[in-house]
């Protein structure tokens, strides 16, 4: 009864993030009362359901769901959620809700589609230090997330100025000094939280896992990913780099992310892949 349970949850959220995605829409292309009222309210609500849902399959699976690239989708679709609420609430902003959540959605509906019932568990998952190293990447994955959004935003914008067409997208959006302050913002939480899952695992992992290798293709690939970071955000400082070319250079880190969570995990032999 308790795994009906689960499974009706794991497909309502999406159909809850699509309702709540709906509502932002409606009050972003014609700001309809109804939208702009409960828009909000339907976030919290879903988050509700999503904490009430990732709760509910760590009881039915006996552990956190984070063994498998698709239940972590659930996690940072649900952890981007949360933070864009945060923001929303810190800055009064509304108007980027339906493409930061459309992101989350896509997350959750990946998660939902192919997340599986039954997972082996390693012993290496009652480590308290892997609690951290998957809590740091969700954190980081949700801001890298966050700010690769912000900055499509962003050259959505800049191209509406620069081809004087000021339409929908100008007089909706934040300015472009809010979208890269917001961007940059979230590149700093996500690449803090990177450098900290990057050293716990360079530290731990290697007395922890037997076939640990300094070759393997998502500690490589995340290596890149950390260096096009650091790059972005000291050339930034250093270099004077815009605000655009920083934004195209995050993006494309964020691509090698999603690459790094999946089709490293799906299509390449990796001790990260622990069930």
């Amino acid at each position: 009864m308790f795994e009906y349970f689960v499974d009706l949850l794991r497909v309502f959220l999406p159909v809850l993030y699509l309702f709540t995605i709906f509502l932002y829409g409606l009050a972003f292309f014609l700001d309809e009362p109804f939208g702009i009222r409960n828009r909000t309210r339907f976030l919290v609500g879903t988050l509700v359901v999503g904490l009430i849902y990732l709760v509910s399959r760590t009881v039915l699976i006996g552990h956190p769901p984070t063994t498998s690239v698709f239940d972590i989708m659930g996690v940072v679709a649900f952890t981007i959620g949360v933070a864009y609420l945060y923001i929303e609430w810190k800055t009064r902003v509304k108007d980027t809700g339906m493409f930061i959540l459309s992101l989350a959605f896509i997350f959750q509906v990946v998660s939902a589609a192919y997340s599986k019932e039954d997972v082996r568990l390693d012993p290496l998952f009652s480590s308290s230090l892997l609690g951290v190293h998957v809590a740091g990447a969700m954190l980081g994955y949700s801001a890298l997330a966050i700010s690769a959004v912000y900055g499509g935003l962003y050259l959505m914008m800049y191209h509406e100025i620069k081809s004087g067409r000021f339409g929908l997208i100008y007089r909706k959006l934040p300015d472009l000094q809010t979208l890269e302050k917001l961007s940059f913002v979230s590149i700093v939480f996500g690449f803090i939280f990177l450098s900290i899952v990057i050293l716990i695992g360079y530290v731990w992992l290697p007395r922890t896992i037997n076939n640990f290798s300094y070759s393997d293709p998502k500690l490589i690939i995340t290596d890149i990913v950390w260096i096009i970071y650091f790059v972005a955000l000291v050339s930034k400082r250093a270099m004077k780099w815009t605000g655009r070319t920083v934004i195209i250079v995050s993006i494309v880190g964020f691509a090698l992310t999603i690459a790094s969570m999946v089709v490293v995990n799906v299509f390449m032999r990796s001790f990260h892949n622990f069930i």
